[in-house]
């Protein structure tokens, strides 16, 4: 399969913000023409939305969805999850792809609620695929093939970088990719705000603050840069960005930063366990 080659039509079953960001990802990186992607909802309007921003095709009916389809994405949310895959499984065809973008529902269940004759497979991706830049996470189930594999794969590769991993790797990601911009703002918000406390106008500390992530991040995205190398260009031995760091050290933010990945692993974990609860019982 040629690079970022995606199979059409892919199906997105669910039209919030993280199927319209990888829509609007797919579309900006050229592998997928508005004609290809297909899109299910559940109020009209939301519907009428997406049609007019990006041209999609929109259906309110999700069995009709994945009929013919290569890839089909299950970007609902978790609560609705299993009610979807009731309605779609006797709809599904042979050979065709399922990927879950859920966070907290297991391949275990997944696979227990779909057809033996589709691959399964999970995918975490995050906001910064609307502009390509997604890191996306991604594991197979248990009889998911080759073909199936590079079909997901594609698709991600249009919006970023997949990485194919472990499940319990898969939980661990969702405290640093998944949550991690979240992070990264507030840090640029509190950085602002720190310059708007010494007296600097709010307009222009928004703008430092947010020129100076760009930034950084431009030089990260270096071929060969390391955070240790490109903190040691800054910070001269006895300087003013190396007093900053220290403070940083004395103030815990390792420690901080540490505690907030841990609470979203964890509480990743404890939905995932919760649903397996919920799934078992169902049966």
């Amino acid at each position: 399969m040629a690079p970022h080659s995606i199979s059409a039509p892919l199906v997105l079953l669910g039209g919030g913000k993280i199927a319209e960001a990888l829509i609007q990802g797919l579309l900006r990186s050229g592998h997928a023409q508005p004609s290809e992607l297909r899109v299910t909802v559940r109020r009209p309007e939301r519907g009428e939305e997406l049609r007019s921003r990006h041209g999609v095709d929109v259906l309110m009916d999700n069995a009709q969805a994945v009929r013919g389809a290569g890839v089909i994405l299950l970007a609902v949310r978790q609560a609705q999850l299993r009610d979807l895959m009731a309605v779609i499984a006797p709809a599904l065809e042979p050979g065709q792809t399922v990927v879950s973008l859920s966070a907290d529902v297991r391949l275990a269940q997944l696979e227990a609620a779909l057809p033996s004759c589709v691959s399964i497979l999970r995918a975490l991706p995050h906001t910064p695929v609307r502009v390509g830049a997604g890191v996306t996470p991604l594991t197979a189930g248990t009889r998911a093939t080759e073909p199936a594999r590079q079909a997901a794969e594609s698709v991600f590769a249009a919006t970023g970088r997949p990485l194919w991993m472990t499940e319990e790797a898969l939980t661990i990601c969702t405290g640093v990719c998944g949550t991690g911009p979240a992070y990264v703002f507030r840090s640029v918000e509190t950085l602002a705000q720190a310059a708007m406390a010494h007296g600097m106008d709010s307009a222009e500390a928004a703008a430092l603050a947010r020129e100076t992530l760009i930034g950084a991040a431009k030089l990260l995205a270096e071929p060969g840069a390391t955070t240790a190398r490109l903190i040691t260009e800054i910070a001269t031995p006895g300087g003013i960005t190396e007093a900053g760091l220290k403070a940083l050290e004395a103030q815990g933010l390792p420690r901080v930063v540490d505690e907030a990945v841990t609470v979203a692993i964890q509480r990743t974990r404890e939905r995932a366990d919760a649903n397996a609860m919920a799934y078992s019982t169902a049966k």
